[in-house]
């Protein structure tokens, strides 16, 4: 969505047409005013008998000053020689914009001091907006719902990158519900909006919206890269992006609408734990036994600290849902750890150990769903569940990626994690243990649940 300027002009810029001054005459002209029984009256010049009028082509596109004034512009371009020799501005009218899109668009008037001056969005964008709101809108940071439905919204219209992550995410969302293609629209809107969040990123937020714009985008932008196929290294990126923020607004005490109390997350679902449906155990036996084998083809700090991390998500598993759903938190912190060259590295997708990691990671991250949805349970709907199809594509291209590589030997454990998930997506009737547990949504979730990555 590229925006539309136009030229505003104020009123300072114009001459009324009730107001001529003596200047806009000539000098050995006589006054059109006289004073008659103490009032004004407009004297009119009579043309001798034997003189005519001449006929002129009448000036349409003149300046707005010689249309003031009543006389023929020249139409002199930038200044018309009228305006020129009494050293007044010359303005003309500005010609209409050639629209660059055949989408209907609405043109917003904004406020005194926008962001979004000029702003033209499209009828689709409209969609997507509506859509966030009832539907996409992230339920991280837990219990903030209000804040992403009222505030965000509001905070959207001042900072532009704002709405193009709003958008980004609504766009990818749908795309992903309905099977209607909008990665162009959802890409546009995703380019625009890492450009201005990175701008802001690098300044301090001191205004009450600022640090929640940025907060929200790096939300926004997690959770739109969770329904793109190829999105795994943006998410993980992003994820990074929202500790850093929100460290960022901790130690620069910056307003903030989030709630974001450091164990906040806890609190919100301490409750809730004892709930949480247990995991299969043969789901997790093969995914400890291929991590410890995997351990010589570690080579870096990376390497070990990320397969550490996974090693410690399956054994909690393993004894409880609770300490495996808490001990899944802790995993992303590593990425929020690693040093700015390590992170780097870590991501190439020509670092195959580190690929392999990532392979469990989605396997786990799926395994974690039916826990992970006690998060936002009140939002549930299980019909939504099509949009896991982004994350199963992860770790497609990850198997194609290893395929022919001497860890392909690995690949036997997410891989039928990610077909077991596949096959509930798709209605199937499972020969394995389930991994998304659909079959609990009738019991405490009412058709409700909605089961998007965490």
């Amino acid at each position: 969505m590229s925006p539309e300027h136009s030229t505003s002009l104020s009123g300072d810029s114009l001459t009324p047409t009730n107001s001529l001054s003596p200047w806009d005459y000539p000098a050995d002209e006589p006054s059109l005013f006289a004073q008659e029984d103490g009032r004004k009256r407009i004297k009119t010049r009579t043309l001798a008998p034997n003189l005519t009028r001449r006929s002129h082509k009448k000036s349409r596109a003149g300046c707005f000053s010689c249309k003031a004034r009543k006389i023929k512009c020249g139409e002199q371009k930038p200044d018309c020689a009228s305006c020129l020799l009494k050293g007044i501005a010359c303005v003309y009218p500005t010609e209409p914009a050639a629209r660059k899109s055949n989408l209907p668009l609405i043109k917003r008037n904004p406020p005194s001091t926008p962001s979004i001056a000029g702003a033209a969005f499209s009828m689709l964008d409209m969609r997507f907006f509506h859509h966030f709101l009832t539907i996409a809108y992230p339920h991280l940071p837990v219990g903030n719902d209000h804040v992403w439905v009222h505030e965000i919204p509001q905070f959207a219209e001042q900072h532009e990158y704002l709405m193009h992550a709003i958008l980004s995410l609504g766009a990818s969302h749908l795309s992903r519900l309905t099977g209607i293609d909008y990665r162009r629209e959802s890409l546009v809107h995703r380019g625009q909006a890492l450009a201005g969040l990175n701008q802001a990123l690098s300044q301090a937020s001191l205004c009450y919206g600022e640090a929640d714009a940025m907060l929200a985008s790096c939300y926004a932008l997690t959770f739109q890269a969770s329904y793109m196929g190829d999105g795994l290294t943006d998410f993980i990126t992003m994820v990074r992006g929202c500790a850093l923020t929100t460290d960022k607004i901790r130690r620069e005490l910056s307003p903030t609408a989030f709630n974001l109390h450091p164990d906040g997350h806890l609190k919100f679902m301490a409750p809730k734990l004892e709930r949480l449906p247990p995991v299969d155990p043969t789901l997790l036996e093969d995914a400890y036994s291929a991590l410890e084998e995997m351990i010589p083809y570690l080579t870096d700090d990376a390497h070990f600290g990320f397969h550490a991390g996974l090693v410690d998500v399956v054994s909690a598993l393993q004894t409880s849902s609770a300490s495996g759903y808490m001990q899944f938190t802790e995993l992303y912190t590593i990425w929020y750890e690693l040093c700015h060259d390590s992170f780097k590295t870590f991501l190439d997708p020509n670092n195959l150990v580190a690929q392999l990691l990532l392979s469990y990671f989605v396997a786990v991250q799926l395994l974690i769903i039916p826990l992970a949805a006690h998060e936002w349970l009140h939002r549930a709907d299980v019909s939504r569940i099509r949009v896991l199809y982004g994350v199963t594509e992860w770790a497609e291209s990850i198997f194609q990626r290893l395929e022919n590589s001497e860890y392909a030997q690995f690949l036997s454990w997410p891989q039928s994690i990610v077909s077991t998930v596949v096959a509930e997506v798709n209605g199937d009737i499972l020969q394995l243990p389930s991994v998304l547990q659909l079959h609990l949504t009738s019991r405490d979730i009412t058709p409700n649940t909605i089961l998007a990555p965490p």
